[in-house]
């Protein structure tokens, strides 16, 4: 086998999913249906973004990739305690603001990006790794397994064919996946009726928070992300559908109803839409995985698209590399979906309730909610808790390869911490690509010694030696004293508390 994993699909999530796997010392195939002479086109045309806002997870998954100095001009974050967003009513009136939090993740909630800058960088990074082989302008055709691995037929860009084994594959081919097509796994749930103009416009002055006005009549979201593209997306009448697609004179017209200088600014790209809210049937057929757009859609209301691809992505890659290396069982990979599945599932609820609020059916309908969170909001201890996302997006799971413990299946905090030698880090840069066991401080005291319970071999850190946390943010969430046994994506599978200390709870369940 020239790969132990292939990766169909060369976007975000399949890179992402590749890089992981290769910091891990997984050899690693992707096949990439674009070629390099469509890859160039896309440079040219400034590889237009499809998503626009990503959450603190996804930033702290491009750390684990190895990427984030290279990515900090390719997203934008504000500064703490900003309005970030404001929910406008039909007469242009705000009733919700959205401020900015930096989180204990170490970066700002929630944050716009050029999702093409990125997919470059992530593409160049994939290049340069030896473990990682991107065959570009090829296609699957044909895929079969058995109990030892994966056989993928592969059609070039001539036409030939040729067959490339693994064992496994992780399909991130997006939502008209191929390789769910072979598999025969249906997608289940329903598309959007009203249609919808998405449109990126040259931006000379960017604004520095998202407008999403809230209307029945014409919804719209417009927000300015880096390298001078502006993003605006709106709900099209019944009656402009045929038209947007006919010219660009009724694309410009409607453009300049919600920014009057879209009458004279290019247009970079427009198409119509009709967002869709839709599940596979399963996540898993044997050898095979679907992550991203393949495995879930859902409407862009909650703005987690992408984010829940990474999301797939951290969470395949880690297990999958954790039976690559022998401290997983191949009967363990069953976690992947049994974690992500019911967390996804909330999420694509949580979207459709926030469609509601974006995209009122009725004047009446928009009066009622609109002055109903202006009413919430007015009290200050509600305004100080809006930020632009909460804890209760992420992921807390209860079932899967999680062990015991309060914090057990929620994400680790990442402080930036103090080496012995006086260097600063993220925390995450210490813990590599493994298990790894850490042992809490109490106060300015090490973390305590201790026998693992199991995976022994883990290395293993201790506060107030290996490194210090000026900031006391684990202490404060996970107890003084406490251990946690932390996976290679960063959820605490084991968390041992000290006798008679309880920790701070955070996360919400899935």
């Amino acid at each position: 086998m020239s790969a132990r994993v292939i990766v169909v699909g060369g976007g975000p999530v399949g890179l992402t999913t590749a890089l992981l796997l290769a910091r891990q010392g997984v050899r690693v195939l992707v096949l990439e249906r674009d070629g390099a002479a469509q890859r160039t086109t896309r440079a040219t045309e400034q590889r237009l973004p499809r998503t626009v806002s990503l959450d603190d997870e996804s930033l702290r998954t491009w750390q684990a990739c190895g990427i984030a100095d290279r990515i900090l001009g390719d997203w934008e974050g504000g500064e703490q305690g900003a309005v970030m967003c404001r929910y406008l009513t039909p007469h242009g009136r705000t009733f919700l603001r959205l401020r900015q939090a930096e989180t204990d993740f170490g970066y700002p909630q929630a944050v716009v990006v050029h999702e093409g800058r990125i997919t470059d960088v992530l593409a160049a990074a994939a290049a340069r790794d030896g473990r990682i082989t991107l065959r570009e302008g090829c296609s699957v055709s044909a895929l079969d397994q058995d109990a030892a691995c994966v056989r993928v037929t592969v059609r070039d860009a001539g036409g030939a064919l040729s067959t490339e084994s693994a064992d496994w594959v992780v399909a991130c081919d997006g939502a008209r996946s191929t390789v769910r097509g072979l598999l025969g796994i249906a997608m289940h749930g329903a598309t959007l009726e009203t249609p919808w103009l998405v449109a990126n416009l040259a931006d000379t002055e960017p604004v520095r928070h998202a407008a999403i006005r809230c209307d029945p009549r014409r919804s719209s979201v417009m927000v300015s992300i880096p390298h001078g593209v502006r993003r605006i997306e709106c709900m099209l009448r019944p009656d402009e559908e045929a038209r947007v697609k006919q010219g660009s004179e009724a694309v410009r017209a409607i453009l300049a109803s919600i920014w009057s200088e879209a009458a004279s600014t290019p247009i970079l790209s427009a198409s119509v839409v009709r967002f869709e809210s839709r599940m596979a049937e399963r996540w898993q057929l044997g050898r095979v995985f679907l992550a991203g757009d393949a495995a879930h859609l859902s409407p862009p209301f909650a703005a987690q698209g992408l984010t829940a691809g990474l999301r797939d992505a951290a969470n395949i890659a880690c297990k999958l590399g954790g039976v690559i290396q022998g401290w997983l069982r191949p009967e363990d990979l069953a976690s992947y979906e049994a974690e992500r599945r019911p967390h996804q599932e909330r999420l694509s609820r949580l979207a459709l309730r926030l469609g509601r609020i974006m995209a009122p059916r009725s004047i009446p309908e928009a009066v009622a909610v609109q002055g109903a969170v202006r009413m919430l909001t007015a009290l200050p201890f509600v305004d100080r808790l809006l930020h632009m996302r909460g804890r209760a997006i992420r992921p807390h799971y209860r079932a899967g390869f999680i062990g015991s413990g309060a914090a057990a299946g929620a994400f680790l905090p990442q402080p930036t911490i103090v080496l012995p030698h006086g260097g600063i880090r993220r925390l995450d840069d210490l813990l590599g690509s493994q298990l790894a066991w850490i042992a809490i401080g109490d106060g300015d005291r090490p973390g305590a010694g201790y026998a693992a319970p199991f995976a022994p071999d883990a290395p293993r850190l201790v506060e107030n030696i290996d490194f210090r946390d000026p900031s006391r943010t684990l202490q404060r969430a996970l107890g003084r004293g406490s251990r946690v046994l932390v996976r290679p994506d960063r959820i605490i599978h084991t968390h041992l508390q000290a006798a008679g200390r309880l920790p701070h709870l955070f996360g919400r369940t899935a």
